[in-house]
């Protein structure tokens, strides 16, 4: 069988995109630069495209070739931001099915098979799950401001709030204090709200700090650990309900993401904490990447073309 899809992992560092065959075998693959339409720069975004595109005219057969596109990213509700996307692609010289989705659907189609949820923990978190009958259902996902329990940004965030807690009497003390004072380069307190409510410091300069943990947790320190807990308890309650929601006993739940595949005491409390509500919960690896996820729902597009 001629001709080839392609599936795009849009991330806020790197796009992965990945051809396969029409009988599903990979065929080539490449990184090119960021594609979250989360505020990303428009230029950034439209080279990022631009080069992708040119990438899939390199395959044989050309762009003509390519039977199907699906683009994963962050930020698909901003119409404009998608809106921008089509066009480059389109200018840039594809004209084939095209379909844009959020990053959690493509990570879910290559994380399981069957029924079953992926759940993610990187800077933010969200679960995201499926029933054999095709329902679908997401849980958390909504941003640092008011949501993203779990993440790293929540785990920078509450061994800021450990720190000042220790230094006000309302905790106990902890070796995150040091950690974090070395981490900033500050001397006391005040340095370190400074540098928290700086315009530069953002959400990923907060969630920079959440490797400190690891450490901490080395150290058996009581806070690193509650912090560990807080967490754990926090990703268990997002597929819980992703799982309730969908009316799921048994399938599978995929743990993906840095926080998930990094933190051995989050992961253990994850699955103790899942296993307690649904025993039949098989808690996997990811079966695949998110761009073959995206690559594999290009197939079924085709078909539906």
């Amino acid at each position: 069988m001629s001709g080839y899809v392609c599936g795009w992992d849009g991330g806020g560092t790197k796009t992965e995109v990945l051809c396969l065959s029409l009988n599903g075998e990979p065929l080539a693959d490449a990184a090119f630069g960021p594609l979250n339409l989360n505020g990303a720069d428009p230029e950034r975004i439209c080279a990022t495209i631009r080069d992708s595109v040119a990438f899939m005219a390199s395959q044989p057969g050309g762009l003509a070739a390519c039977q199907a596109l699906v683009i994963g990213t962050a930020g698909v509700s901003n119409r404009a931001a998608v809106t921008l996307v089509e066009q480059t692609v389109r200018e840039a010289g594809y004209q084939g099915p095209l379909q844009l989705l959020g990053d959690q659907e493509i990570a879910l189609a290559g994380a399981v098979r069957g029924p079953g949820a992926v759940l993610v923990a990187g800077t933010g978190s969200i679960c995201c799950g499926r029933s054999a009958q095709g329902e679908r259902a997401r849980s958390g996902g909504y941003g640092h401001l008011i949501d993203d329990e779990g993440s790293g940004y929540a785990l920078g965030r509450d061994i800021l709030k450990a720190v000042v807690r220790a230094a006000d009497g309302r905790g106990s003390e902890t070796a995150l204090t040091a950690m974090v004072f070395d981490a900033l380069h500050a001397t006391d307190i005040s340095a370190v709200i400074t540098w928290l409510y700086a315009p530069q410091t953002g959400k990923k300069g907060v969630a920079a700090l959440a490797p400190l943990l690891l450490r901490a947790l080395a150290m058996q320190d009581e806070a690193a650990q509650a912090i560990a807990d807080h967490a754990a308890a926090e990703l268990a309650a997002l597929a819980c309900a992703v799982w309730k929601r969908l009316g799921l006993t048994t399938g599978e739940l995929a743990l993906n993401g840095s926080i998930l595949l990094r933190y051995d005491r989050i992961r253990a409390g994850v699955t103790e904490r899942c296993h307690a509500v649904y025993p039949q919960m098989e808690i996997i690896q990811p079966r695949a990447s998110a761009a073959m996820g995206a690559a594999l729902l290009a197939l079924a597009l085709k078909e539906e073309n």
